[in-house]
């Protein structure tokens, strides 16, 4: 993450990211974190948060893509049947609902916040017990489950 006042191609955010990468590759050599941390000169929840953050860039970002890409195609669906949409043609209403609930299931525009919110705060909680008892920073528990969630839903 940036600082203050730095942008995320400085040279310091580029070698943080060069370190991120290089963590990944050692941990996909299999290496452990002990061994990351003591190749890359860090601490061991260093070498952890640089291979979590590796990790999730390497996941969202592609995700991220597919997402955008999905979302244009949509887009240009609902665009080719819209005129007669508002024509009121009940076939071109029946497609233009189903492209928008594809749209909403895609953005997770439907779920409930109330639903989200207290899901968030349980996983939260679990979070925070898991990394008490294994030591390590909340924020690298979460990147870990949002991880493992993600390649599970990729299935």
């Amino acid at each position: 993450m940036a600082g203050r006042g730095e942008t995320k191609t400085s040279e310091r955010q580029l070698r943080a990211k060069d370190r991120q990468r290089e963590a990944l590759e050692l941990r996909k050599a299999g290496a452990t974190f002990p061994m990351i941390a003591e190749r890359l000169e860090m601490s061991l929840g260093g070498a952890h948060k640089a291979v979590m953050a590796a990790l999730k860039a390497t996941i969202q970002e592609p995700a991220d893509e597919v997402r955008k890409l999905e979302v244009a195609r949509l887009d240009t669906m609902l665009l080719a049947v819209w005129t007669k949409v508002r024509q009121g043609d009940p076939a071109a209403i029946t497609v233009a609902l189903k492209i928008m609930h594809r749209r909403a299931l895609l953005l997770g525009l439907d779920a409930p916040v109330q639903s989200r919110v207290a899901m968030t705060v349980n996983v939260r909680q679990v979070a925070e017990e898991v990394a008490a008892e294994l030591g390590l920073p909340i924020e690298d528990v979460i990147a870990d489950a949002e991880r493992r969630l993600a390649l599970e839903y990729a299935k």
